[in-house]
């Protein structure tokens, strides 16, 4: 028997919350030690947003030879705070599930071995993270995270092949291929995985309560559950499903899922802005985060679940959880191909892959699954079948448990081996550089923030801690839009004619976080455009002619540009909303507040 000091998140299944993709790893993790007879001591850091404000900092339960401290986030990173929940506990090994909690780890748990799951790329995740806020300053604060953890720990597991010889290169790049090292296995794959014994239906949530009035065998329910994080492509999800509803009135899509507080606030938002113009709205229905005791129903009650990945490196690198809850429940999926799982779910015909980025592919498969009932119900049940053979937790950790049975150090443990790359700038650096920015970046938050923990802990000024803490989640995990403008001015004709082109003005105002770049220095240009809107509150076009500014419009910069419009193709009345676009990241109004709208009276062509 083994005893394990283990880092993960929270809240856990048995808890009765919203339990996000870490919180169901560290699960993972801790069921197969306890299985083995380990003695586990876990701390975990509570998921932002899922516990209520007036829990304790530190709850602790005792159950056999599992000890569960539940932490807020402040006290995570507080090292005297949890040192002491780490010393009693006099660990042989240390067990890290997440790349953050390896940073964490790393520099606490001191000359014990550590296995560092890093659950995904981390790189892969901050590059789109950088991505949909528009700010590459996160890629420094995501690589110290990663740098710590691949120089402390001792082995390492990934989610997919293609994570482990990426993070290979990583070790390589750090000075960890040195000649200590030369033949030890530094990393295995240890896959998403789930419990395999099958939900039981127990209420209705969908047939005969979301769609009243619609027999529970005609309705079609296209599901999305979890976070929509910054590799969500809605757009695609979006426009595949419109075109799906079109020649198909009973298909229904049902999400239950939201933002993910404090790491993409945006992507949900842009999602929502979508379908409030739709012809369809009345048929995509977003649940938002149901009650945890309600999820498996939702699965139960659906014919297809569907995942739509961006195409980045993080899909190619990673994998999705949620899929695996599926399969568990015997629902079929239809996935982009980017994932290993992915291509293992396609060999067992237990779902649909469809071309990342493109709608004609992702609607081809959706039609298929509807048109032919059976076999996507056929596909549920090898979809179960898949999960039973590859992916239950058991099968998964086999070198896992190996190592905790006899943990050890990496050959180079206490080498004198060089360092490849600079770690990173000193903490007097950054904090010269927040003074001249007049800005507290996410990076250096995390460093001073232990020396405010322990000060305020000294002063036994709690309550003062736990108010700074909320105050700088709130501040740095820039939970408002980079892409913000104030329109001060704008004149458009009241009237058009079919087949004519117009010119407006608008003046507006950069009150945002980042400059406008102009179309030949970016492919994620900005430029003024607009939407028709008709009398039915329905999005006709979207996608309005592009003015483009003449030169970058820097933050808190007022500018005038004339707006080219084009009126719609037939007349009536119409309402024309202004709008400024980052072309293939997203449209200011999705992410922030709408532009001026304006009533249009569109006649018919002057020569008609």
């Amino acid at each position: 028997m083994t005893r394990v000091l283990m880092f993960g998140y929270c809240p856990l299944p048995h808890e009765g919350l919203r339990v996000s993709a870490p919180g169901l790893r560290t699960w993972h993790f801790l069921q197969v030690l306890l299985a083995a007879g380990h003695e586990v001591c876990l701390i975990g850091d509570r998921t932002y947003g899922a516990y209520p404000d007036t829990l304790p900092d530190l709850v602790t339960h005792k159950t056999g030879k599992w000890t569960y401290h539940s932490v807020t986030d402040a006290r995570w990173h507080n090292p005297s705070a949890m040192q002491a929940l780490i010393k009693p506990f006099a660990a042989d090994c240390a067990i890290s599930v997440t790349t953050t909690a390896s940073s964490v780890a790393s520099e606490l748990i001191g000359d014990l071995p550590l296995w560092a799951d890093l659950y995904g790329s981390i790189m892969a995740e901050a590059q789109m993270k950088a991505l949909v806020y528009s700010d590459d300053s996160y890629l420094a604060y995501f690589w110290n995270q990663e740098r710590r953890a691949i120089e402390r720990a001792d082995i390492f597991s990934t989610v997919s092949e293609r994570q482990k010889w990426s993070l290979v290169g990583e070790l390589g790049m750090w000075g960890r291929l040195n000649q200590w090292t030369s033949g030890y296995d530094y990393a295995t794959c240890i896959p998403i995985a789930s419990e395999t014994t099958p939900y039981a239906p127990t209420h209705k949530v969908i047939r005969g309560t979301l769609l009243k009035g619609q027999p529970d065998d005609q309705a079609f329910v296209i599901l999305y559950s979890g976070g929509y994080n910054t590799w969500t492509d809605v757009d695609t999800l979006f426009n595949a499903l419109e075109q799906v509803m079109k020649g198909a009135p009973d298909v229904h899509f049902v999400s239950t899922g939201g933002k993910i507080d404090g790491h993409d606030d945006l992507t949900y938002v842009r999602f929502q802005k979508m379908i409030e113009s739709s012809a369809y709205r009345e048929r995509f229905h977003l649940r938002g985060w149901v009650p945890n005791e309600d999820v498996p129903a939702y699965y139960l009650e659906s014919n297809i679940g569907i995942n739509v990945d961006r195409p980045s490196y993080e899909a190619m690198l990673g994998s999705r959880t949620r899929v695996l809850d599926w399969m568990r429940a015997g629902l079929p999926s239809v996935l982009s191909s980017l994932t290993e799982l992915a291509e293992d779910v396609r060999k067992a015909r237990a779902g649909l892959v469809y071309k990342p980025g493109s709608v004609d592919d992702l609607v081809s498969c959706l039609q298929q699954a509807i048109n032919d009932r059976a076999e996507t119900a056929a596909m549920g049940q090898r979809a179960h079948q898949l999960l039973c053979d590859r992916f239950t937790f058991e099968a998964t950790t086999e070198r896992l448990c190996a190592w905790v049975a006899n943990p050890t150090h990496a050959p180079d443990y206490g080498r004198n081996v060089p360092k490849l790359v600079t770690a990173s700038h000193g903490i007097g650096t950054e904090l010269a550089q927040a003074m001249a920015s007049r800005s507290l970046g996410l990076a250096l938050a995390v460093r001073v923030w232990p020396i405010i923990a322990r000060t305020t802990d000294m002063l036994g000024m709690g309550g003062l801690q736990r108010r700074l803490a909320k105050w700088g989640m709130h501040a740095l995990r820039l939970d408002r839009s980079p892409y913000q403008v104030k329109y001060l001015d704008y004149t458009v004709p009241t009237q058009m004619h079919i087949g004519d082109d117009y010119e407006g003005s608008v003046t507006l105002r950069n009150v945002g976080s980042t400059p406008w770049i102009i179309p030949n220095q970016s492919e994620k240009a900005v430029n003024l455009s607009y939407h028709w809107i008709d009398k039915n509150k329905v999005m006709v076009l979207k996608e309005g002619r592009r003015s483009s500014f003449a030169e970058n419009v820097l933050p808190n910069t007022t500018v005038t540009l004339a707006l080219n419009i084009s009126p719609p193709p037939t007349s009536g009345q119409y309402t024309l909303e202004i709008d400024l676009v980052s072309e293939g990241v997203a449209w200011f109004s999705e992410v922030s507040a709408p532009g001026p709208s304006v009533l249009i009276e569109v006649q018919p062509a002057r020569n008609a």
